[in-house]
């Protein structure tokens, strides 16, 4: 069976651990004021969504998509690898939310209409960089009464975006990427080539 690693918020900090047993971790940030327990189970900053296979397959929407959202929601961002190769971003929610999609360049922006941050330790980016994913960091970023969840890609790609909620009233969205190579690749010879033979790094006598 495939080794799958995960990455969520966790501990004031989001840690990616990377192949290897190399690791990112975002700074500390402090809690917020207000008692966990008041936070709902499922943005608790437990255990991560397990991988299931994509329920959809319609590409970056571009428009709103309904559920039975509240400004109650709160949000917890996680990343994991796949065992096909692919790789995936998700926001567990304590209710569904609508959602709109912004398109740029290299970064695509989901709009969580009316969702926010229980903890301010989920703010922390999820730092992918060393993962072979098309993205490079994902993080919340609050904005008015709505949650923006800005992905950071350094390959075009076209994710696929499911809203999936629970029978408990929780809701988890998810955004699947296409397995490829996106690790940059090393220069050729780069810093492994050694003095030709009969050379020295000693410096010329004149």
């Amino acid at each position: 069976m495939p080794f799958k690693r995960v990455a969520v918020a966790l501990a004031g900090a989001a840690i990616a651990f990377a192949p290897g047993g190399a690791f990112a971790q975002a700074a500390d940030a402090a809690p917020d004021d207000a008692p966990a327990a008041s936070e709902p189970a499922s943005s608790a900053t437990a255990a991560a969504p397990t991988a299931s296979p994509p329920t959809a397959s319609t590409g970056v929407p571009a428009a709103a998509h309904r559920g039975a959202g509240s400004a109650a929601s709160l949000a917890l961002p996680g990343f994991e690898t796949m065992g096909d190769g692919s790789t995936r971003l998700f926001v567990a929610l304590s209710k569904p939310v609508t959602y709109d999609t912004k398109v740029s360049r290299s970064t695509v922006t989901y709009v969580l209409k009316g969702a926010r941050v229980g903890r301010r330790n989920n703010y922390n980016p999820l730092v992918t960089v060393h993962f072979n994913t098309p993205v490079t960091s994902a993080r919340l970023v609050p904005h008015g009464r709505d949650l923006w969840f800005v992905v950071e890609l350094r390959a075009k790609v076209q994710p696929t975006v499911t809203m999936d909620a629970a029978k408990d009233g929780s809701a988890v969205m998810r955004i699947d990427l296409p397995k490829g190579d996106y690790l940059p690749a090393v220069a050729a010879g780069a810093n492994t080539a050694g003095p030709a033979a009969g050379e020295s790094d000693a410096p010329s006598k004149p």
